[in-house]
């Protein structure tokens, strides 16, 4: 139980400055060639964003089996949003990265990137969310 609550921390600090930084760097974005530096930038990120969140379910899974007293609202308020990050992170890594890189220069880039940042705006919340819960679940009885 102790190694998976020392996976779970070290997965959501690792998870959330990964995202966070992603999040950071596709702001703002003005010049073709600085949209592909940091599209690339995130790209590379992203496995050590996807580990992190992987361990933190795995871990998140065994730390909810063996806990005793369960809030039951936060958990399920957590487990929605964990899932609705998912979800984020597959139609982002999956469907419109490959876009995104794609329509650089071209008249449909402008509405991949705003969906893009929308969807990103969401998981950033949910992430910020997410840890409120964990604190939340692990100092309130």
């Amino acid at each position: 139980m102790e190694i998976a609550s020392h996976i779970h921390i070290i997965g959501a600090v690792l998870g959330f400055v990964c995202a966070m930084f992603c999040a950071a760097i596709m702001l703002n974005l003005k010049t073709d060639e600085q949209i592909r530096r940091r599209a690339r930038i995130a790209r590379r990120i992203s496995p050590v964003t996807w580990l992190a969140f992987i361990a933190l379910i795995i871990s998140g899974v065994v730390l909810t089996l063996n806990k005793a007293d369960i809030n039951i609202f936060i958990m399920v308020a957590k487990h929605l949003l964990v899932t609705i990050l998912l979800v984020d992170a597959l139609f982002i890594h999956f469907r419109y990265f490959p876009r995104f890189f794609k329509q650089i220069g071209t008249p449909q880039f402008g509405k991949t990137y705003t969906t893009m940042r929308r969807i990103g705006t969401l998981s950033v919340s949910c992430w910020i969310i997410i840890l409120v819960l964990s604190f939340l679940l692990g100092h309130v009885s």
